[in-house]
């Protein structure tokens, strides 16, 4: 059910209740909010609440609230009196943690289970390590300390009590209690709940307790949410409240203030909320549901098929096919091995401002037209590409007035919808017009508000979807006219005079800022709820700076974006003065995937204010890209700087247009017409706000005259200020300060000569696009001089209409602050432009406007078409594509030079992120993000670009790996290479066409098969053969290196690819019930689970040759058939051999292979790597060193053991019974014992590729017997002889040998596609042709 239903049902529910407290004329107040078993309290004043109505202080209620917390804390024996305001309680937060049980086993001979390709070394000693994950710590529980009863405060004779130190030791008497689960916790329980009621009924006014609720509950409040939930819902649904709204607002404004997440704690108790709150359901329902009918209308499927499916009549029988997946196709059709099925990516925008302008006519209906603006102008060309594409925004009509006595429930378009039981009236009236006059007015209203509806379906039919978020109209002043306006503008703007002096008192600013938050949160909760996983959000301006975090507290893996529009330098103050809001909207914006701003001056100032007054946060500067990474409390954000500009062609074609030439030679000749012969038409156009300097650009021009005398009776300016925010104080004094000065320049200034002349032309009327256009071509000069904006596009517009122009320009532009860097304004290059550096100094400026007045017509062309050139290169459709573009994020891997140790191994790290994301996506069935490929291509390109002599890689030392400088090493990384392409291929099988075949995907991994595509695919079918006899496996063991992959050259880079993590955990999960893979690398440090990329859950991961065990965070085990002397004998051991490998002459082996690995019960250290490039008199020096190291150690041989392979050293620590070494064998062993695998019944599967694997097929032979499927990587002939006599021994045929990792994935991912085939065959016979279907016993009686 989604959160709409829920708030339905509420509603409906809620309504009939109030109808049947009305008895004997007599009102009967419902239940108290919250009950304990039933119980209930007197809610004689018990308020009501609209969700989200304006933050409001009651007295009664918070007063009835105090008096049910002493009645709680009287039955609990602990009563409140003033001295207990003094007392504090202490808290013991720490929870239960015990270790894991020790394992012991008895061990048999010391060489039972070792490889034979591993040879003893005489030795008499081995130090033992763990390599184990960190055993949590015993927390010694403190008893929580209750206040005894208190006595009588003679200080207070009088017996005064705060009600919030009330509310407060009510809080944390009753939390020390119900955390016990002893007695009276349910008494306990409900004292907890009544300050909860009281912070939800009021969730603005009341956020200082809620705080305290939070920060008392701490761990707990997942515990706290599961019991309380409930009860939250059930008030809901039984008298029509609103709390479960006012919890997740209330939450919301926890998180923003605090830089918390708390209200994943909820999601945590009730994963229904946020399902319920996002419509996850719904959205994948239609997603699969649009995804057949493309599929059917590709295939032609049968007609059978297509009646069901094809109407949306037939929704039961819809739905069933949709989530069960079922597909009426041809017997032997082979199932997709992973489903993809998802619409394409849209931009879903978010603004304040809406791109249309809505007015409603006399007549009452609605009238719907584009409009305009700087912001219409930048996204509308990006939004207008596709009609999927949908804008969120606030529309500027209230209907919640007209809607009130309604439900406040809302549709998919976010519009309120009316209760059931008058719908029907209403839409009967707007399809019958004849029955308007029988309509109450309520119902008239609800009637023209559905008239708007439907007007916004008609627009939406031939645009883009543009969705209205409605607001409390109360909410909207505050935040819109209040905070965004009154504080955020001028703060931003650097205009600290202009700012409201009514947030100079704290509790204004913390009421108002409440309703900016809660509007932020309804942009929010809209975004989120029509956005999908692969949308880009985008939000726009300093209205919505909130929304990035709130949208990342609903879902985390979203994609948003932010643009600031304005500048961004705030005064110095306002981070003190004004931290409230402040704080949250400085951390706010690092929640953002990325963040653009107009200038590079303006992210300058927000980096140094994140480094001065965020605390734990990285910044670091990629000078290729331009873009600054800023992480702070585990999230990353990019920012960039991203000039907007306009859309050129549309402004050219209408420049160039005969009517618009024809109109400018009017506009001139009316105006210069009445000057004298030389005179130049200054034009300025600008809205009416104190940031545009029109009043210093006046003062300036009077200083022009008495400076410039010559210039009377020539020169005109002619100034458009559109007039707007005239309810603002600070706005209207100044246009009326502003409209003086013009009619005293006008009475000062005059023209004997020219008695018509007039030195300002005042205009507040704003200009058709087409006039303005008329305008900027009969100009002789351009105007821009704003004290501070973000980039004033009016400028760009009047040089790309009419190059020929002159250009005034201001620092405090953007514009002027691009131009700059682009080298329009130097001393060298030349100046295309003028430029005022300070507009508050009148004699510069007018100097500026003498410049531009008698500049010749030769250089202001030259000037002019230079800057033209430039701007129209540097169009919108630039600015749009370069913002929208992923690569420039953090969340691409960029393209560089690889040449040091530290980058390599970095970069390999950032691949496995990458891959791992891969992963997760397409077995969630998600859809890839384009910067996936992104990065995988351009980490690929970096080490192919930074090789030499094919695939040989020289890296040398850096700060990052530890070694002294001058160290070199050079690595084959052929396998690094080839599995990257083949990810990259993977990537586009899966967003192609035909992903649905897997042979498809298998024949891409033959085109990277030494023996050709041909030989790999029939080695494959033959492979794949044997294992879909054994299908479907109980239990199922595998080695990892040599087995799944083939080997790297170090372990670090042995990746886990994502198309072989991909195959891997399709077959556990189609084919297998029990899957582990056994490995002898240690866990952590480097481990496995540092290069695997298959997520928690269809594996179990076996390190240290099974002796420790890692199933998810909460389950992990390991052996303990060694004493704490002997671990500790092992560390030493350990230390010395780090210290061995430090030398020079043996540094190279800690950087081949394994390298150095510590693991539970031994240590590996790598001999040679896989190309046999290290010299034997190297090798042959090392075992000397290891063997005097053991033998130092463990002088009787006791307790340490030294073995040696082709590529490995390992020194194993000797069980503690009969001196065993533990093998992969005993692994199984100790799984079996711990987690109770069924392997006495079913098929049991195991593939591994060495002689270390041989241990683990002989335990599993001997569980299983006969029962066994066995593949093995290799060509080696006496492992296969091995293999082949070991299961002969139990009477086990099922043996099949290939030559490398692909051909067993290949293998593994034939099988599963072609099982899951033959079970929707099987599945296919249990339908007949009906809407539902049959249950497999029916089918099978009939």
């Amino acid at each position: 059910m989604d959160g709409n239903d829920v708030n339905s049902n509420a509603n409906e529910t809620g309504v009939s209740a109030a109808k049947e407290s009305i008895e004997n004329g007599q009102k009967v107040v419902p239940d108290v909010v919250f009950t304990v078993n039933g119980k209930s309290e007197d809610t004689s004043t018990q308020v009501r609440m609209e969700p989200f109505d304006r933050p409001k202080v009651d007295e009664d209620a918070f007063q009835d609230a105090v008096k049910r917390c002493q009645k709680v804390l009287e039955k609990l024996g602990y009563p409140y009196t003033s001295v207990d305001a003094e007392k504090n309680l202490e808290i013991d937060e720490s929870d239960e943690l015990t270790e894991n049980e020790d394992h012991d086993n008895p061990m048999a001979t010391e060489d039972d289970g070792i490889p034979q390709n591993e040879r003893k070394v005489e030795t008499r000693k081995m130090d033992c390590t763990s390599g184990q994950l960190v055993a949590p710590k015993h927390i010694e529980k403190r008893e929580e300390v209750l206040p005894s009863p208190p006595n009588h405060d003679s200080s207070n004779p009088e017996g005064v009590i705060d009600p919030i130190q009330v509310v407060r030791y009510t809080l944390r008497t009753c939390y020390v209690i119900w955390k016990k689960r002893q007695k009276n916790s349910e008494i306990a329980l409900k004292g907890l709940m009544i300050v909860l009621e009281l912070c939800l009924s009021q969730p603005s006014a009341r956020d200082e307790i809620f705080a305290a609720f939070l920060e008392t509950l701490g761990y707990n409040t997942v515990t706290f949410w599961k019991s309380v939930v409930p009860q939250i819902y059930n008030s809901d649904l039984s008298f029509s409240t609103q709390y479960r709204e006012a919890l997740l607002f209330s939450l919301v404004l926890y998180d923003v203030n605090h830089s918390k997440n708390r209200l994943r704690e909820l999601y945590a108790a009730v994963p229904g909320v946020r399902q319920s709150m996002l419509g996850i359901r719904a959205k994948q329902f239609g997603e699969r549901y649009r995804h057949l009918q493309m599929k059917m209308a590709r295939s032609r499927a049968s007609s059978r098929m297509s009646s069901k499916v094809g109407s949306e009549e037939n929704l039961p029988s819809m739905a069933s096919i949709v989530n069960d997946t079922v597909f009426d196709e041809e017997p032997g059709q082979q199932v997709p091995l992973v489903d993809m099925s998802h619409d394409k990516q849209r931009v879903i925008n978010v603004s304040n401002a809406p791109p249309v302008s809505i007015s409603r006519k006399t007549s009452g209906s609605w009238e719907i037209k584009q409009g305009s603006g700087g912001l219409v102008a930048c996204v509308d060309p990006v939004m207008s590409a596709d009609k999927n594409n949908i804008w969120l925004s606030n529309l500027g009509v209230n209907m919640q007035e007209e809607l009130k006595e309604h439900s406040t429930s809302t549709n998919s378009l976010g519009l309120p919808l009316i209760k059931q039981a008058s719908a029907g009236e209403v839409f009967c009236v707007l399809e019958r017009n004849d029955k308007k006059k029988e309509l109450t007015p309520k119902e008239q209203a609800v009637e023209s508000d559905m008239s708007l509806l439907s007007v916004l379906n008609t627009y939406n039919k031939h645009s883009y979807q543009l969705n209205p978020v409605v607001v409390n109209q109360d909410d909207y002043n505050c935040y819109y006219g209040g905070i965004s306006n009154g504080l955020l503008w001028p703060a931003l703007h650097n205009l600290p005079q202009y700012i409201s002096s009514c947030y100079d008192d704290p509790e204004t600013l913390r009421e108002q800022w409440c309703s900016y938050v809660r509007v932020n949160y309804l942009f929010a909760i809209n975004a989120a709820r029509n956005s999908r996983a692969q949308d880009f959000i985008w939000i726009h301006d300093y209205h919505l700076m909130l929304c990035g975090q709130i949208m990342r507290s609903l879902e985390s893996s979203l994609d948003i974006g932010f643009f600031l529009h304005i500048p961004f330098q705030p005064p110095p103050n306002f981070m003190t003065k004004y931290k409230t809001v402040a704080d949250p909207i400085l951390r706010a914006l690092l929640r953002f995937t990325k963040v653009g701003f107009q200038t590079s001056r303006d992210r300058e100032t927000f980096v140094k204010l994140v480094a001065a007054n965020i605390k734990r946060t990285r910044v670091e500067y990629d000078s290729r890209l331009d873009r600054y990474t800023i992480e702070h409390d585990g999230w990353t954000c990019s920012l960039g700087v991203f000039p907007v500009s306009i859309k050129i062609s549309d402004f050219i074609s209408i420049a160039e247009n005969p009517q618009t030439i024809i109109e400018s030679t009017d506009i001139k000749n009316n105006i210069m017409g009445k000057s004298a012969e030389g005179g130049q038409l200054f034009f300025s156009v600008e809205r009416f706000d104190y940031t545009k300097g029109i009043m210093e650009k006046l003062r300036a021009w009077q200083r022009y005259f008495e400076k410039y005398p010559d210039r009377l009776g020539k020169d005109v300016l002619l100034q458009v200020a559109v007039t707007n925010r005239r309810s603002v104080d600070s706005y209207r004094q100044y246009q009326d300060d502003v409209l003086a000065l013009t009619d005293l320049i006008n009475k000062k200034y005059h023209s004997d000569e020219h008695p018509e002349w007039k030195p300002v032309i005042f205009e507040t009327d704003g200009l058709p696009r087409t006039k303005l256009i008329a305008h900027y071509l009969a100009m002789d000069i351009g105007v821009v001089t704003p004290s501070k904006d973000g980039m004033n596009l009016v400028a760009k517009e009047m040089l790309v209409c009419n190059p020929t122009a002159s250009l005034v320009l201001s620092t405090g532009a953007g514009t002027e602050v691009q131009l700059s860097n682009a080298n329009f304004y130097s001393e060298n290059t030349g100046k295309c432009y003028h430029r005022v550096e300070e507009i508050g100094d009148a004699e510069a400026f007018a100097d500026n406007f003498y410049a531009a007045a008698t500049e010749t017509k030769e250089s202001r062309k030259s000037h002019g078409e230079k800057i033209n050139e430039f701007l129209c290169v540097h169009d919108i459709d630039e600015w749009s594509d370069q913002f929208l573009d992923p690569k420039w994020t953090h969340e691409v891997i960029s393209q560089c030079e690889v040449k040091q140790l530290g980058q390599f191994y970095g970069l390999m790290s950032r691949t496995g992120q990458v891959r791992r994301q891969i992963v997760e996506c397409v077995l969630k069935g998600l859809p890839i993000r384009p910067h996936f490929g992104y990065s995988l291509e351009n980490a690929k390109n970096s080490l192919e670009m930074s090789c030499h002599d094919g695939t040989k890689l020289t890296l040398e030392a850096d700060e990052e790996s530890g070694e002294e400088k001058g160290f070199e090493i050079t690595y084959d990384i052929r396998d690094e290479l080839s599995e990257m392409e083949k990810d990259i291929a993977f990537l586009v099988f899966i967003q192609s066409d035909e992903y649905e075949n897997a042979e498809e995907f298998i024949k891409t991994l033959g085109s990277f098969y030494e023996g050709g595509p041909v030989v790999f695919k029939n080695e494959v079918k033959q492979a794949a053969e044997v294992l879909q006899q054994g299908i479907h496996y109980s239990t199922f063991f595998t080695d990892r290196d040599g087995t799944l992959k083939s080997y790297a050259c170090s372990y670090p880079t042995s990746v886990q690819p994502a198309y072989s993590a991909v195959i891997q955990a399709q077959f556990a999960r189609r084919c297998a019930t029990f899957c582990a893979i056994l490995t002898t690398a240690p866990l952590i440090h480097t481990g496995i689970l540092e290069v695997a990329t298959i997520p928690e859950g269809y594996y179990a991961y076996g390190a240290s040759a099974g002796r420790e065990w890692y199933l998810n965070p909460a389950q992990q085990f390991k052996d303990r058939s060694f004493s704490v002397n002997d671990l500790n004998l092992m560390n030493k051991v350990f230390e010395l051999i780090e210290e061995l490998l430090e030398k020079p002459e043996f540094r190279i082996f800690k950087w081949i292979g394994s390298g150095i690995q510590k693991h539970c019960g031994h240590i590996t250290i790598a001999r040679q790597d896989v190309r046999g490039s290290i010299p034997e008199r190297k090798v042959n020096r090392l075992h000397e060193q290891l063997v005097k190291i053991v033998n130092d150690f463990d002088k009787t041989g006791t307790i340490l053991t030294m073995r040696e392979s082709d590529l490995e050293f390992k020194i194993y620590v000797k069980a503690k019974l009969k001196g065993r070494i533990f093998n992969k064998g005993h692994g199984i062993r100790l799984v079996k014992e711990r987690l109770k695998p069924n392997m006495s019944k079913g098929n049991c599967l195991v593939c591994g590729d060495n002689e270390s694997d041989i241990p683990m097929l002989d335990e599993c032979l001997k569980l299983a017997g006969s029962r066994v499927y066995t593949l093995w990587v290799t060509a080696d002939l006496s492992l296969q002889e091995k293999v082949a006599k070991l299961c002969e021994r139990y009477s086990c045929t099922n043996i099949h040998f290939v030559s490398c990792p692909q051909v067993l994935l290949g293998a593994m991912a034939y099988a599963t596609a072609h099982t899951l085939t033959d079970e929707r065959n099987r599945n296919i016979d249990y339908y007949y042709d009906s809407d539902t279907p049959m249950e497999p016993e029916e089918s099978l009686d009939a």
